[in-house]
C-alpha cells in the first residue's frame, strides 16, 4: 500500500506513526503501547496498517472495542482522516448490503418498497392507490401482482378502497376487477 494515502496526504505507515506518537512512549511486548481507552498499566494496544479496505486496524488486548479505542484516539487529538473507517459506529443497514441485524420495521418497509416496484406501470390511478394502501397495510411477503394483492371479497375490496380514498367509483372498479382479473 505504499502508493495509497489518506485524505490528509499520509501513507498508512505515517498515520500509524502519528497515532503512536500521541500515546505514552511505554512499549510492551511486540511493540504494544498503552491503550488510551482504559487505564492501561500493561501495554496492550497494537496499531497496524489494515487490509481488505481498512486503512488502519487496532486491537486492545485488554478487550476494549475498536469503537472505544477510536473515540479515545479522537479525544487525545488524532486526526480522524488518518483513522480511516475502522472502529466507526455500525449502522443497522448498510446501503447495498444484505440485512443482518435490521429491525423488523426496516425489513417490512424494504419488502413494501420492492413489492411496489413490481406493480405494473399500466395501473390506473385509483387501482394504484388501492395497491399502495394494501402494501402499506401489509407486513409479510407481499406480491407485486395486483390480482394477488387486492382482496377478492367485495366487502374487503370496498373497505380497502375506502381506506385508500377511492370514493363512489369503488363499486364500478370491483365489477371491472372481477371481469379483468379473474
Amino acid at each position: 500500500m505504499p502508493n495509497r494515502q489518506c485524505s490528509a496526504g499520509h501513507t498508512a505507515g505515517e498515520c500509524r506513526d502519528t497515532l503512536l506518537s500521541l500515546l505514552p512512549n511505554t512499549k510492551g511486548r511486540n511493540g504494544n503501547r498503552l491503550c488510551p481507552a482504559h487505564d492501561d498499566t500493561d501495554p496492550s494496544l497494537s496499531v497496524n496498517p489494515g487490509t481488505k479496505g481498512m486503512w488502519l486496524v487496532w486491537c486492545c488486548g485488554a478487550g476494549c472495542s475498536p469503537e472505544d479505542v477510536r473515540t479515545a484516539f479522537i479525544r487525545i487529538g488524532a486526526d480522524e482522516r488518518c483513522l480511516g473507517k475502522y472502529g466507526m459506529p455500525k449502522r443497522a443497514v448498510a446501503p447495498g448490503m444484505p440485512y443482518r441485524s435490521a429491525d423488523t420495521a426496516t425489513v417490512a418497509a424494504a419488502k413494501r418498497w420492492h413489492a411496489a416496484r413490481k406493480l405494473p406501470p399500466e395501473l390506473n390511478g385509483r387501482l394504484l392507490l388501492m395497491c399502495m394502501q394494501a402494501l402499506e397495510e401489509g407486513d409479510g411477503d407481499l406480491p407485486g401482482d395486483p390480482y394477488r394483492l387486492l382482496p377478492v371479497n367485495s366487502d374487503d375490496f370496498y373497505a380497502l378502497a375506502r381506506r385508500a380514498g377511492v370514493g363512489h367509483y369503488r363499486y364500478q372498479m370491483y365489477e371491472k376487477w372481477l371481469k379483468e382479473g379473474r
